[in-house]
């Protein structure tokens, strides 16, 4: 069976976009995405395609969740209309699937997951696209990593791996 693990960072009041980007650098947290994601069945929305500015995630299958049939992608990236397409071609190339974001597609896939995994930046930075509290009586968490501000990070942060309860 076909693993669904959604991945994001966020500040202190839920923040994940501004203006369609992810608004701070924190090199540790890119670090931890790449092991998370290699190998693996990435889905994304069109915005999260788009801020890739045309360049696919390596060593990855990069999947865009759409419903617009006449969405051009880069070379590199495959639309999916579907949940159940982005869960069968994971499940024929044997891996699991990660899901990158937007907003509406970690919501798609949020009641199909099985494994969380957030970061959490310590800074009140306030975007325009948050995500909602982790609901702990539906997700046990773990804390996976820490790490504080430095030349790499913009901001102290953890990253909890929560699994269903």
């Amino acid at each position: 069976m076909t693993k669904i693990t959604l991945i994001w960072a966020q500040t202190n009041d839920g923040t994940i976009a501004l203006n369609r980007q992810i608004p701070w650098h924190e090199k540790d947290d890119l670090k931890i995405f790449k092991a998370l994601t290699l190998e693996k069945v990435v889905v994304m929305g069109r915005h999260t395609m788009e801020s890739f500015n045309g360049r696919p995630l390596p060593e990855r299958m990069n999947l865009v969740l759409t419903h617009d049939e006449s969405l051009e992608v880069p070379m590199g990236f495959q639309k999916v209309y579907s949940i159940e397409s982005a869960l069968t071609i994971a499940e024929e190339s044997g891996t699991d699937l990660a899901i990158i974001g937007g907003k509406p597609v970690y919501e798609a896939f949020m009641d199909l997951a099985s494994d969380l995994y957030v970061t959490y930046l310590d800074t009140d930075f306030t975007g325009d696209v948050k995500m909602p509290v982790v609901d702990k009586t539906e997700w046990q968490g773990t804390e996976y990593a820490h790490g504080v501000t430095n030349e790499e990070n913009d901001y102290d942060y953890s990253v909890m791996h929560y699994t269903r309860r």
